[in-house]
């Protein structure tokens, strides 16, 4: 599931084929790709970043090209051979193709319009200056259920559904438990928290959020609904729960409401 850490393993993959070459291919099924391709072909690429689960590709003359994988998006590099033909975005350079499939955002704007949209965001988790107090004011404004506010991208960037399951779970919170009973000073460990859990994984093979990265061991309640729980042997729950719904996992003793 593309999260934080998952965006950052791919822009990693893609800088050294894209940055400072010159896009000598442009294309792509994105419909905003294909209006303005003729602006970024033949342009270098200055800068490839992340903010949260986003992706900014910066090119020479003020334009960037935007991407959000979704649920279900990848992105390829290919020093040879061909290039599916679903790709949503291609760009080539004289070292490598790289293209995103299936994602369901890629756009291509002016890179302040881009700066602008992504700046509704909240903090991001894996940014130098990550800010937990901040997370914890914008938290304090809502009245949901704290399965809703720790994938409110808003509130705090780079958390998804894997992540927000394992650190309800090591928080000690029901995931329906109401927002407004959480003091700030733990709105600022959930956040301190959520940074630790997504920056281990950024170099990780494997995402664990146990510290185990065996088989069947890297998580203590996502995806084990029905098993016994690691700490206290009660059987993990699962349901879909929060607005919009989403599969959500907890255990009835240690997470008791």
């Amino acid at each position: 599931m593309p999260e934080g850490d998952t965006v950052a393993r791919a822009a990693s993959r893609i800088r050294t084929p894209l940055v400072g070459q010159v896009l000598t291919t442009v294309g792509g099924t994105s419909p905003s790709v294909r209006r303005h391709a003729a602006r970024i072909r033949r342009r270098r690429v200055q800068d490839v970043r992340t903010v949260g689960k986003h992706l900014v590709v910066d090119v020479q003359g003020g334009w960037s090209v935007h991407v959000h994988l979704g649920m279900s998006g990848t992105w390829v590099v290919r020093t040879q051979g061909g290039i599916p033909g679903r790709a949503r975005l291609v760009l080539g350079t004289e070292r490598a193709t790289v293209a995103c499939l299936d994602a369901p955002t890629v756009t291509v704007d002016r890179t302040p319009a881009i700066d602008q949209a992504l700046g509704q965001l909240g903090p991001d988790v894996l940014a130098a200056d990550f800010d937990p107090a901040e997370v914890a004011r914008r938290a304090g404004e809502l009245a949901r259920p704290v399965t809703d506010v720790l994938l409110n991208q808003r509130v705090m960037a780079g958390v998804g559904n894997e992540y927000k399951a394992e650190l309800l779970f090591r928080l000690g919170w029901h995931p329906l438990r109401p927002s407004t009973s959480v003091t700030a000073e733990e709105w600022v460990a959930a956040a301190e928290l959520a940074a630790r859990f997504v920056g281990a994984n950024v170099d990780a093979p494997i995402r664990s959020t146990t510290g185990d990265r065996s088989p069947g061991r890297e998580s203590w309640v996502y995806g084990r609904g029905g098993q016994p729980c690691r700490r206290c042997s009660s059987t993990i729950e699962e349901a879909w729960l929060g607005s919009p719904a989403r599969i959500t996992y907890w255990c009835p003793t240690c997470q008791s409401a």
